[in-house]
């Protein structure tokens, strides 16, 4: 990724979107991956499809009791799987169905899993490293004890791009990384922002956000270039999502302060 590019030029094209799916496991819509005609969430190991009618079974005593039948065509997420019985695939929930030739399993591709690493990253712990003034994924602090010299010491290596934006001076360390770190000036060392910009791994609405960060203090269209934006009360820190149009569309950066 080169974020002198995303400052300078039109905005990457999307090509990955979400979708999301309401089936038999679950009463509403996963945050998840599309994958064929199902959601791929966080836990989940594989899939299977039932290519014949089959059952449905539960451990009971040691043994394998039939709970339905599943039905031809249908697709389930597999969390688990047994060496006992020839093979048996967890569902969830206790249900579990044979390893035969009446049902197809697949594994997540790294593209897939790729994916949901990224929304684990929203998912798990995202605000409670922000009140601490870290934006996750790196260990550096806003405005703490740490520096820009930490910043340097963390990469091992100068910037690779540095320009202003937003009136602070920006620095890229490595053109693959995400962040980007902000003095007031080529002199000052304390960081006073740090961001994060999306490279569209996956596709990020303002919708997705509440789900895996959490509700917002305030939401609306930015006075500034009228796109829509997302404000959470850090404490001492404030994060911003900020996005590339409405509040249908996906996440430009991330900035915490």
């Amino acid at each position: 990724m080169n974020l002198k590019k995303w400052v300078l030029s039109i905005p990457f094209v999307l090509v990955l979107m979400f979708g999301f799916y309401v089936d038999a496991e679950a009463a509403e819509a996963p945050i998840g991956v599309k994958w064929g005609n199902s959601i791929l969430i966080k836990g989940q190991i594989g899939k299977v499809t039932i290519l014949k009618d089959t059952d449905l079974v539960k451990e009971e005593k040691g043994k394998l009791s039939v709970i339905r039948k599943l039905k031809k065509g249908s697709e389930f997420r597999v969390y688990s799987y047994k060496d006992r019985d020839g093979g048996i695939y967890g569902l969830g929930g206790g249900a579990f169905v044979k390893k035969t030739a009446s049902v197809k399993y697949e594994t997540p591709s790294q593209t897939k899993k790729n994916q949901i690493a990224r929304l684990s990253m929203f998912q798990d712990g995202f605000l409670a490293s922000a009140k601490k003034g870290i934006l996750k994924g790196q260990p550096i602090a806003v405005g703490g004890y740490e520096d820009l010299f930490d910043v340097y010491d963390y990469y091992g290596t100068y910037p690779t791009w540095e320009g202003y934006i937003d009136g602070g001076l920006g620095r890229q360390f490595g053109d693959d990384s995400n962040y980007l770190y902000y003095t007031s000036g080529e002199n000052d060392s304390e960081l006073t922002a740090i961001d994060w910009w999306n490279d569209n791994l996956v596709f990020l609405t303002p919708y997705i956000i509440k789900k895996t960060v959490g509700v917002p203090a305030s939401e609306g269209i930015s006075e500034m270039d009228g796109n829509w934006y997302m404000y959470y009360d850090c404490g001492y820190y404030d994060l911003y999502f900020f996005f590339e149009g409405g509040n249908r569309s996906n996440l430009d950066f991330v900035r915490l302060k």
